[in-house]
């Protein structure tokens, strides 16, 4: 499985109409210990999370960076319910941090 996408039903079915690996979740917990089972196995590349399980596992993506383990890549999509902007605001203290400046993104 080097592509994985965990999520709800209705979420993966989409994923797994386009013939990615698909692990499915009841809930944001069931799929926060999915992931972190496929993490500690490292038995993925990308895996593809929706931006809620991204924010339950943020300290876990940044300790996997400071350990300088690349992979999985995480890529984080919005669910049903809409953007949360997540990934904007991680990207953009990324860049704060890196460039040792404050800068400011306009909505």
């Amino acid at each position: 499985m080097d592509i994985v996408m965990v999520g709800d039903k209705y979420l993966t079915s989409l994923f797994r109409i386009v013939g990615i690996d698909v692990v499915e979740a009841e809930d944001e917990d069931s799929a926060v210990a999915k992931v972190q089972k496929i993490v500690n196995e490292e038995s993925a590349k990308i895996l593809f999370i929706s931006e809620r399980v991204a924010l339950r596992l943020k300290e876990l993506r940044e300790k996997l960076l400071k350990e300088r383990k690349f992979y999985p890549v995480f890529v984080i999509i919005p669910d049903f319910d809409g953007v949360l902007g997540t990934r904007k605001e991680e990207l953009l203290e990324f860049v704060n941090k890196s460039m040792g400046v404050q800068l400011k993104v306009g909505d």
